[in-house]
């Protein structure tokens, strides 16, 4: 699904991303790290945002650089969340979903799933939880075989990250999704592969199951120092 080899971004001086080789097959794939550790980078190199400054990358064995085609296969949230302030969060997902080839209907659909009731407000107006459930939906326009989300559970109360969770759970049987945070413990449950960069590289992958205990000695290690 997605395959890296040698993959390097700089930044200047600065190297964000330091020669990570990795492959992510399908399933529920949950990337873990530090704030500032390379994680974020590779998400966009992997949706097309940054081009690499060496190394390869492959999104369905596509260029996510090159090839615009691939970005159709996948539905994104960025964090920070930007939106136009003067568009509501329903005109938002309309222009998305026609940009998929869809209509309204879908927008109503994806509304009931993720239980928006405030599409018809401008974005300007929203609170931080609002504006992040609306990048939410955005990823999940047009059924998209791969979603892709940055830091799903920054700005969202408890209440509102049972309920990611709980969707998420319905949602892998139908699709793949790579997700991106450096909150794990309520992800757990429902991932299939764990993968940890930090200081730019990719220091821990592998089934959940076998990587549990290295995570939580990884993340104890933080909060010790």
């Amino acid at each position: 699904m997605i395959i890296a080899r040698g993959l390097t971004k700089r930044f200047g001086k600065i190297v964000a991303l330091d020669n990570v080789t990795v492959e992510i097959p399908e399933g529920v794939n949950l990337i873990l790290g530090p704030n500032g550790g390379g994680k974020s980078t590779f998400f966009k190199l992997s949706t097309g945002v940054y081009r690499p400054t060496s190394g390869l990358i492959r999104v369905f064995g596509r260029d996510p650089w090159r090839d615009a085609g691939v970005k159709m296969k996948l539905g994104v949230a960025y964090d920070p969340v930007l939106f136009p302030p003067l568009v509501s969060g329903r005109e938002w997902l309309e222009f998305i979903a026609k940009s998929k080839g869809y209509g309204e209907d879908e927008v109503e659909r994806i509304g009931k799933l993720l239980g928006l009731d405030f599409l018809d407000e401008q974005t300007r107006n929203y609170s931080s939880g609002m504006l992040k459930k609306l990048a939410l939906a955005q990823a999940f326009i047009g059924s998209p075989e791969l979603v892709m989300i940055d830091e799903p559970l920054a700005n969202l109360d408890f209440e509102s990250i049972r309920n990611f969770v709980r969707i998420l759970k319905g949602e892998k049987k139908e699709r793949s999704f790579v997700i991106i945070s450096h909150i794990w413990e309520p992800l757990m449950p429902i991932a299939d592969r764990v993968y940890v960069i930090a200081g730019g590289k990719l220091v821990l992958s592998g089934e959940k199951e076998d990587v549990r205990d290295e995570i939580e000695r990884l993340f104890r290690l933080r909060m010790d120092v």
